[in-house]
């Protein structure tokens, strides 16, 4: 579920529909997710918000598994933060995110219980600020095993 393959450190997109596409291209080439992911993504991310505010800006991006073969998380810190909405905010509430980790887990009840997880790790002093520091793929991933348990 945690495998180096699918952190991005420093990675450059403009916008957060970009970041879905390209991160679904890689998923999808190495068989992780079928076509439509990125839109399911999009589209739930549109009626629900995954920005938290916290320091760096945080997203959790995920979606429904009925798109997902295997379970993977996928950890990126952006060169360039792009804008999110604010998880249970209004409309007009965003915020600049620097740290993204999409889900993709196939089964609903262990999907809430990685989420879970993984929200508690966010909230452990040093693990964004670590994750953010990093200028290796190797670092994020000594990081992310660090401090989250799944």
């Amino acid at each position: 579920m945690i495998t180096e393959d699918f952190f991005y450190c420093q990675y450059t997109v403009n916008d957060k529909e970009e970041l879905f596409d390209q991160l679904t291209a890689d998923l999808m080439e190495k068989g992780v997710v079928n076509e439509g992911f990125s839109q399911a993504l999009k589209d739930r991310e549109d009626e629900f918000p995954t920005g938290l505010p916290v320091k760096h800006g945080v997203a959790i991006p995920h979606t429904d598994g009925s798109l997902v073969n295997s379970d993977q998380l996928i950890f990126a810190t952006l060169k360039k933060p792009i804008v999110f909405n604010e998880m249970g905010g209004e409309d007009d509430d965003t915020l600049d995110v620097s740290v993204i980790v999409m889900l993709a887990i196939k089964n609903g009840p262990k999907h809430l219980d990685v989420l879970q997880k993984l929200i508690e790790s966010i909230q452990k002093e040093g693990f964004v600020d670590g994750l953010v520091a990093a200028n290796r793929t190797e670092e994020m991933l000594d990081i992310v095993n660090n401090y989250l348990e799944v």
